[in-house]
């Protein structure tokens, strides 16, 4: 796989957002507020049924790809190295993502069939309101704090090389990270000793976390169905969102000429082969869901997917296996479209697509099946507005003010370059 060394790169931040963006983001935010609180004005349970699964979409492309990050840091993946920070960046939205969550407490009603109609009473224990967030604030605030901690240890050192040069208002914050510095070789080691830690820990932690949360916002829905293949379904595909925004990243910087240089075609090809392999990861999960439940005649959890293959959802699941799985199968096969940055973000794109609409395939059928139209519009594509905005406004915030090129290079990598590391004790 495709590596750059270590003394080929610099630590370059984003020095300016264009002005088509910034207003773009802005108009994202106002245009999606604007049409959320139409919304709630005239259907509100669709409405907070659409913030919905757009809170599954957005904040899982956040937190799949700050797993992304920790992955190949943990499975010193060389060639990853220019491309993680693009993928940590999207982190900064975790913080209101999980702070979005306030509104679905608050309006649960709206949103959960069974905190009106708890039935089965069998499964009254778990599906109540209390208990659901107390899980939530703590296994998805444990993950939060696991993430800010990550991406502040993988910060840390390259903010160290670039602090002294730096003035003004970033001067500070960058002091504030490097609080207590020991010298740019010690923190290197430090900082891969943690990362070794932090990273299997966000890992598990993540799988965990987000399989409660599908249980909790997918399966909860009709809540006589149950899977045990929900969870990691859920979180595998939040984090090929993570890959898929990588991607498009990589691309949308290579061209700014702060990172000319710094990405070649062999990243390209790396980070396509993750999103092709982890389409046909999807596909396999996708088709697991229904294969055991078929062979097994289980009618009570057929019930699920008879809403989901039947109209007027028929349509969106044949659209979201072509986005998410044959497109990308066949487009991103062999070396050459991978390499090609305008194929690679193309697919790239027609996944987030496909997985935008895959999550609303998760929550909307619970409600509607048997519907003679589709419940898909602007109701729907407010909420989607408004995520995406905040979480652009975020990913552009980072960029401008942390290194997004990780110079530092774990202890473990240098090691497979062939270098003897002697690491003193006494750290």
């Amino acid at each position: 796989m495709a590596h750059i060394e270590t003394r080929e790169l610099a630590p370059r931040r984003l020095e300016s957002v264009p002005g088509s963006l910034q207003a773009g983001i802005v108009a994202l935010i106002v245009l999606g507020l604007f049409a959320f609180g139409l919304a709630l004005f005239t259907q509100p349970e669709r409405a907070w049924r659409s913030y919905l699964f757009n809170w599954l979409f957005f904040t899982g492309i956040a937190q799949g790809a700050v797993v992304l990050s920790a992955v190949v840091m943990i499975t010193k993946g060389l060639w990853s190295r220019p491309l993680r920070r693009f993928a940590l960046s999207w982190g900064a939205f975790l913080p209101i993502g999980y702070l979005l969550l306030i509104p679905m407490w608050v309006m649960a009603p709206e949103i959960f069939p069974w905190v009106e109609h708890p039935d089965p009473p069998g499964k009254a224990a778990y599906l109540n309101v209390p208990f659901m967030v107390i899980r939530q604030v703590v296994l998805l605030g444990a993950l939060l704090l696991l993430s800010l901690i990550l991406m502040r240890t993988a910060l840390r050192p390259d903010v160290g090389l670039v602090r002294d040069g730096t003035e003004g208002k970033l001067r500070g914050l960058y002091d504030r990270i490097t609080r207590n510095w020991r010298g740019q070789e010690t923190e290197e080691i430090v900082a891969s000793r943690r990362i070794g830690v932090l990273g299997p820990a966000l890992a598990i932690l993540y799988a965990f976390g987000w399989s409660v949360v599908a249980w909790d916002f997918v399966m909860s829905l009709e809540n006589h169905w149950f899977s045990t293949m929900i969870g990691p379904y859920v979180f595998m595909g939040a984090f090929l969102t993570g890959v898929a925004v990588t991607a498009i990243t990589a691309v949308l910087y290579s061209n700014r000429t702060e990172f000319s240089g710094y990405i070649a075609p062999g990243h390209f090809h790396d980070i396509g082969k993750l999103t092709f392999g982890f389409c046909v990861f999807w596909a396999y999960l996708y088709f697991s869901q229904f294969i055991v439940i078929w062979y097994g005649q289980l009618p009570v959890e057929q019930a699920f997917f008879n809403h989901r293959f039947a109209e007027p959802f028929k349509v969106i699941s044949q659209i979201v296996f072509a986005c998410v799985f044959v497109l990308p199968f066949f487009g991103l096969m062999g070396v050459t479209p991978k390499k090609r940055p305008a194929i690679l973000t193309a697919f790239a794109g027609v996944v987030l697509f496909g997985m935008w609409l895959e999550r609303y395939f998760l929550i909307y059928p619970s409600f509607y099946h048997g519907q003679e139209t589709l419940p898909l519009g602007w109701q729907e594509l407010g909420p989607a507005l408004l995520f995406a905005g905040l979480l652009l406004a975020c990913h552009t915030l980072f960029a401008q003010r942390f290194p997004m090129i990780q110079v530092w290079q774990p202890l473990g990598e240098v090691e497979l370059h062939g270098v003897e590391v002697e690491v003193r004790q006494t750290i």
